[in-house]
């Protein structure tokens, strides 16, 4: 043998291992390829069934901070009309009793005592002001609608009557009544202007060629489609099945399938237009705040190319880390190191029970748990304080901008039960009611479906628990014309100064 032939037979040898090894690779890597593929076409039905209830969960969530004051505010409304305050012969008095209470609730045009005979009560906004103009010769008489005979129906204990899309008494614009009749057969009604509806109805996750659907009780429908200028619009139960508009038919398609397949609510299922696969869920209607139920409809396509984004990254990043096994160690060594610090500061699940709730308030205060007295009492002196309210609106401001956490109402810093006894509020309604407006004007309704709040009983006591989720948008607590920024630090929240906002939001987890 030569010394040529040796060299190249050596080179050889310690070529093979690493053909093979390249070879082994490369038949590893083609085969976690196909799993992955296998498995996302498994998983593909549960994970569109997935973004599509997520998307309406947050859409119904959005609507009904949207719309609940309008049956708080009729509510109230009714009681001042059953003692009497709201008497028609004193429209000073009406004003100066109901304007405060709609002023906060921008959505609300205007409000209307309408009696079963004689002129109509009106007062509508106008350029941040309340009027009271006269009815024009002419004019939108409510009383001559389905709409009127619904209300006309309701009481005290019933939803109240949502209309179809109308031109409003002495409001320049088209738009939603609702309202409710009292004892003697006057309906009291509050007016929402169907640009206002259209503009919060655009701020709904719809996907890119998604429509939303509001299905009334009339049984007509108002739907809102990026695609088609994302402006409400209406159509009859008939002009659906007859139109040859896409919109309609890809809608009269859903409310079929829907209802023959007889489908739960806020279970995602399929239907087919020609070729074309779509996906649907519907929210069944909160009675007394939800005009209707509400759907929300997407192709197939638009959801698939958010699960194809994920799963081509992650068979590309697979692909590498098998070529480059010592780089993977790395790789999965710092990445495991990451995941654990994220898993270590990840806080524990909301209390279901008195049991958990005894047991979050035992371990006192921390990084994702803090007690407040009050709501809005200050308990020194005896009378509400602004500077109370903003005490516990910064720690959900905290909250949203770190990792989320809990915030209870009624104990104190030592974990004594107190009670929101203490708020001096008249019932828990309007409790939540001022703590809505709260959030509404301090922080912004768009984060509102990150704070879940509700009452739990504790040693005869009610207390309130605000669960707030980490929003991935900075959060700022509005002051007047202040807007200040604060993160959660060990148990207490602080303010980041403007200059070190970008960088945190920069360095926070993803």
């Amino acid at each position: 043998m030569t010394l040529d032939s040796s060299r190249a037979s050596r080179s050889n040898r310690r070529v093979r291992p690493l053909i093979v090894a390249v070879a082994v690779l490369i038949i590893v890597g083609v085969a976690a390829a196909a799993w992955i593929t296998i498995k996302q076409l498994q998983v593909q039905r549960s994970v569109y069934a997935k973004i599509l209830d997520q998307k309406l969960a947050t859409t119904s969530r959005q609507f009904r901070y949207y719309l609940q004051p309008v049956a708080d505010d009729l509510t109230i409304m009714a009681d001042w009309w059953q003692t009497g305050l709201l008497d028609p012969a004193e429209p000073d008095r009406i004003r100066g009793l109901v304007a405060p209470l709609l002023t906060p609730h921008t959505q609300i045009v205007a409000a209307y005592i309408i009696p079963p005979e004689g002129p109509i009560y009106r007062l509508v906004r106008q350029d941040d002001q309340w009027a009271s103009p006269p009815a024009v010769a002419g004019g939108s008489d409510p009383r001559h609608s389905a709409w009127y005979e619904s209300a006309l129906q309701t009481n005290a204990g019933s939803p109240v009557a949502w209309s179809d899309y109308r031109d409003l008494p002495g409001v320049a614009g088209r738009g939603l009544l609702t309202g409710r009749a009292t004892d003697d057969g006057t309906v009291l009604a509050v007016a929402i202007l169907k640009d206002d509806l259209d503009r919060f109805s655009a701020t709904a996750p719809i996907t890119e060629n998604g429509i939303l659907v509001r299905r009334l009780m009339d049984g007509s429908v108002t739907w809102l489609a990026p695609k088609a200028g994302g402006s409400l619009a209406t159509a009859g139960s008939g002009e659906l099945l007859v139109s040859d508009r896409p919109e309609h038919t890809v809608i009269s398609k859903a409310l079929l399938a829907w209802g023959s397949r007889n489908q739960p609510y806020e279970r995602a299922f399929t239907f087919k237009v020609g070729r074309k696969t779509w996906w649907a869920s519907c929210y069944r209607s909160v009675p007394g705040t939800d005009p209707g139920e509400l759907f929300l409809i997407a192709p197939a396509s638009d959801l698939s190319r958010r699960l194809e984004t994920v799963t081509g990254r992650v068979t590309i990043i697979f692909a590498v880390v098998l070529a480059l096994a010592m780089i993977a160690v790395v790789t999965l060594a710092f990445d495991y190191r990451e995941k654990w610090r994220r898993i270590s500061r990840r806080r524990r699940p909301a209390p279901t029970s008195e049991q958990e709730l005894r047991a979050l308030i035992a371990a006192g205060e921390s990084l994702q748990v803090e007690f407040k007295s009050t709501l809005r009492w200050n308990l020194h002196a005896d009378k509400a304080g602004k500077e109370i309210e903003l005490a516990w609106l910064k720690t959900v401001v905290a909250y949203l901008n770190t990792n989320g956490g809990f915030l209870l109402i009624g104990v104190a810093d030592d974990g004594e039960i107190l009670g929101t006894e203490a708020d001096k509020f008249p019932n828990e309604d309007k409790f939540i009611l001022h703590f809505d407006n709260l959030i509404q004007q301090h922080i912004g309704l768009q984060f509102a479906g990150w704070v879940h709040a509700e009452f739990h009983s504790l040693d005869g006591r009610r207390v309130f628990l605000i669960n707030c989720d980490r929003c991935q948008e900075p959060v700022f607590l509005k002051k007047g014309d202040e807007e200040m920024f604060y993160i959660r630090v060990g148990a207490s929240s602080r303010q980041l100064p403007a200059s070190r906002i970008f960088d945190y939001l920069e360095e926070r987890d993803p």
